[in-house]
């Protein structure tokens, strides 16, 4: 996936969160007696991924798998959408066996387009924090750099008692990295993929 990938998904977003905010609107408020205080919505869980790193003319890379750890604390918006802040931490090797740490730290938004139903979609902007190459390059330096971020995903939620339930989800997170320098070389528009399946609890 290079830069150009990076629109359709800003655009998929800004339709998503329209089409969240437009039922935020037309949805009916709760009642007084449960919207007294701060309502949370917490979801704490794991995944396994899959990470493919990208540049400008780099050739075919190497797929790593490995596993993530996925935390959201908000609060509901309506009884269809939440909001919140996300981190999603991935530690995994290159193919060489260099250690790669991606923490995603995003604002989240998850909407579920029928009441009666689990399924739910999210999306997630911020910022990603890379340690080390996410591409095989000629240089054994390794640093953290800091990448524009986004998430598209979705799920199935289900509610075991009243505050208390579990969710599946898959979700791609992309981290657009931009041009990185080596001590010989320039690297155009390294991008970072990971692609997960997981699951976790959730309170409410």
């Amino acid at each position: 996936m290079t830069k150009r990938a990076v629109l359709p998904l800003q655009i998929l977003l800004l339709l998503v969160v329209s089409a969240g905010i437009a039922s935020a609107q037309g949805a009916t408020p709760p009642s007084s007696s449960s919207s007294d205080g701060w309502q949370p919505w917490i979801v704490f869980g794991g995944s396994s991924t899959t990470l493919l790193g990208d540049c400008t003319d780099c050739p075919a890379d190497t797929y790593v798998h490995d596993g993530g750890v996925l935390g959201i604390v908000g609060t509901p918006l309506t009884p269809r959408t939440d909001i919140g802040a996300q981190v999603f931490w991935v530690p995994t090797s290159s193919a060489a066996g260099d250690p790669i740490n991606t923490t995603y730290v995003m604002g989240t938004f998850q909407f579920r387009p029928w009441g009666s139903s689990g399924f739910f979609v999210r999306i997630s902007s911020g910022m990603a924090f890379v340690r080390n190459w996410v591409v095989d390059t000629d240089t054994s330096t390794s640093f953290t750099s800091k990448a524009f971020a986004l998430e598209i995903g979705g799920g199935w939620e289900w509610r075991f008692a009243r505050h208390f339930g579990t969710q599946v989800f898959g979700s791609q997170h992309v981290a657009a990295l931009g041009d990185l320098e080596t001590a010989t070389t320039r690297v155009e528009n390294v991008m970072g993929n990971f692609w997960s399946v997981g699951g976790g609890i959730v309170i409410r």
